[in-house]
């Protein structure tokens, strides 16, 4: 008896179509979930370098702020684009000043110095009232002392010395007398934060000259119609110490971010 052959075994047309269909259909599900799980994961790569940097950036300036001569603070270049002012090396008491109508002299006496003063920068301010004063070296106000006769002890008066014999505008109400070291300057400049020290003049858009240290990335302060203004000052009033405002938009990719600070001053002439 002759065996019957076996019917071909295969895949039709429709089953083949089918099975392509749905492997695409399952591509596509896989290539969604993967770039949406990239992409959140990139934004929050972003959002994270944006906050570090603001973090940054805006921690320094918080520290060196609050460490400035009283009435130093101001804004320059265009736009207020610049937040100007000058540290303080060391403050003290002094135990007595020339104040017209008594006599000039080359010598002070102070207190409570915590160590010698090592700088180049060799001023003192009494009682500055305003930018102008500091900035201009208003005599009577900001004067510069020959050599500094550190005592070695906070108990016993240190001598401040003066290459000729001047006199103080004004007595400060709590006796203070700050040693204040070279300006310093942040400036946003683009998409970049940089920080000026050690210059002696400014640029003819009124922007401190020479080579500033890059502070923070992904600024957008001036890249939007009506200007994001990133630094404002308030002076002192009998109610309250100088405060600064700095309000700065972060933007990397599509993550932007508006950070808005307020720093009091809290030395006082």
């Amino acid at each position: 008896m002759l065996a019957l052959p076996k019917k071909a075994k295969g895949f039709t047309l429709v089953e083949l179509v089918t099975v392509i269909v749905i492997l695409g259909i399952i591509a596509a599900s896989i290539t969604t979930f993967l770039r949406y799980g990239t992409q959140s994961y990139t934004n929050a790569v972003d959002r994270e370098e944006i906050i570090t940097t603001a973090r940054f950036a805006i921690e320094r300036l918080n520290r060196e702020i609050r460490a400035a001569l009283p009435n130093s603070i101001r804004t320059i270049g265009q736009s207020n684009q610049c937040l100007e002012f000058t540290p303080i090396l060391q403050s003290t008491i002094y135990l007595d000043i020339p104040v017209a109508p008594e006599p000039a002299s080359t010598k002070i006496e102070v207190l409570m110095l915590d160590e010698d003063i090592a700088s180049t920068n060799k001023y003192v301010s009494v009682y500055a009232l305003n930018s102008d004063d500091v900035y201009s070296k208003a005599a009577g106000v900001i004067e510069e002392y020959s050599r500094l006769d550190y005592s070695g002890d906070k108990k016993t008066p240190s001598s401040i010395n003066f290459a000729s014999a001047i006199l103080f505008k004004a007595e400060s109400p709590t006796s203070r007398l700050y040693f204040i070291d070279r300006p310093v300057s942040y400036c946003v400049e683009g998409s970049v934060l940089y920080r000026y020290q050690g210059y002696t003049e400014y640029s003819s858009n009124n922007l401190p000259s020479g080579r500033g240290v890059r502070m923070a990335d992904f600024i957008d302060n001036f890249s939007i119609s009506g200007n994001l203004i990133p630094f404002q000052t308030l002076p002192a009033t009998l109610q309250r110490n100088a405060m600064v405002i700095i309000k700065l938009k972060f933007l990397r990719n599509l993550e932007n971010i508006i950070f808005s600070h307020e720093i009091q001053v809290p030395n006082v002439p």
